[in-house]
Formats: C-alpha cells, sequence, structure tokens
C-alpha cells in the first residue's frame, strides 16, 4: 500500500484525513512517521491558500525519499458580515497575538469567542482550503511533480467554547458549528461520519489531485 504523507506532525490533521480517504487504497502518515530528521517549515510566501500548500508539498518532497507522496494543505477562514478592521483574513493568529501578547489556544478561543458576541452570537464563515500533492522521482535526473487544487467548507462561527480540549493545535473546532439538516450542531459534537460528510468537497479535490500525480 503506497503512504500518502500530510506534510503536517498535527495528529488532528491526520486522524481527520484517515477517517475522509479510509476508502482510498492508501497509507496516511504524518511526517514524523516517516523521517527522524526534524524539518524546518518553510517561508510562506504564496498570498492564496493554494500557492502556500504548492510551496510546502514542493518543500517537504525535497526532503523525503522518491516516490513518496506528499500532500500539504493550507487554510484561510473567510468572516462574512463584519467590519474590516475585525476581519483576520489569512492571518488568524495575529489578532490575539496583538491583544494578548501572545497566542494560545485557550486566548484564541477567548477572543473569537468575543468577536461572535460582538456580532450577535454567531457569525457566517467559510473555510478556503488549498491542497497540493508533490511527487518526486529520481531515476537518470531528479524531476518533482505538483498538482492543486482548492476546496470550500461553510460553517459559523460561534459564542461558546465547546471541547477546546478535544482538538489541540486546532481552536477554532471549539467555536465553529455545522447546519446539519437545518439545525446547528457544535462541530466538536459531529461524529465521525457526518464529519466525512462536510468534508466532500475536500474528498473529491484530493481524489483528483491523486488521479493526477
Amino acid at each position: 500500500m503506497k503512504k500518502i504523507v500530510v506534510a503536517t506532525t498535527n495528529q488532528n490533521k491526520v486522524k481527520r484525513l484517515e477517517a475522509l480517504l479510509k476508502n482510498l487504497d492508501y497509507e496516511i502518515v504524518s511526517l514524523s512517521d516517516v523521517t527522524n530528521e526534524k524539518i524546518d517549515e518553510p517561508e510562506e510566501t504564496g498570498t492564496t491558500p493554494v500557492d502556500i500548500a504548492i510551496e510546502k508539498a514542493l518543500y517537504y518532497s525535497k526532503h523525503l525519499p522518491s516516490d513518496m507522496i506528499v500532500l500539504s494543505q493550507d487554510d484561510t477562514i473567510v468572516i462574512e458580515g463584519i467590519k474590516e478592521e475585525d476581519n483576520p483574513g489569512m492571518h488568524i493568529k495575529k489578532p490575539v497575538k496583538e491583544k494578548y501578547g501572545k497566542f494560545t489556544d485557550e486566548l484564541a478561543a477567548e477572543y473569537y469567542k468575543s468577536l461572535a458576541e460582538k456580532y450577535g452570537g454567531s457569525i457566517p464563515v467559510y473555510f478556503k482550503y488549498g491542497h497540493a500533492i508533490a511527487i518526486k522521482t529520481n531515476d537518470e535526473r531528479t524531476i518533482t511533480k505538483v498538482v492543486s487544487a482548492e476546496s470550500i467548507l461553510k460553517l459559523r462561527l460561534a459564542n461558546k467554547i465547546n471541547k477546546l480540549e478535544k482538538t489541540p493545535g486546532y481552536f477554532l473546532a471549539s467555536l465553529l458549528e455545522a447546519n446539519i439538516n437545518g439545525k446547528w450542531i457544535p462541530y466538536n459534537d459531529l461524529d465521525e461520519n457526518t464529519l466525512v460528510e462536510l468534508d466532500i468537497d475536500l474528498y473529491k479535490s484530493i481524489c483528483t489531485l491523486l488521479k493526477n500525480i
């Protein structure tokens, strides 16, 4: 079975992709599963999630053995209907650091909880995901192939922190709610099957990439 190396050491992200791609003939692993080398994070110079995902995929593929498939992801949260000065854009950590002088999941959850309260208790949001897959071949010469795509997930940001400890490194999950059959359900209360259904756009994007690599 071929391995897909998810370009992260965040096990929550790896588990999410494991559940999403469980029907495919691939083993989903993290960087720490395939190398003992500490790989520094790449400099992110792209201006869109897709650009940054491509940068990550190409960067990590150079540090891993040939013929190993590297899957990277980047996202930005789009918060609708708020003032421009309150919109973090692609930099969701920045306003937390500016307010508290540092960033932790707990402080970030408090910051975005207050933002939702400021706008009536909930705010429509959607995530724009950029995905990229890179694979390096090394026969007579080294060639790295990369393909990319994007997907969208629509949710809302609520003024209640729910099970922050469940998703370390992903504080937003404790504040998000999904519309399931007309009812808003906290993201951290959703079962695995529902999460997979929500990620169907992500699943289709990754499948398309794998077909073209």
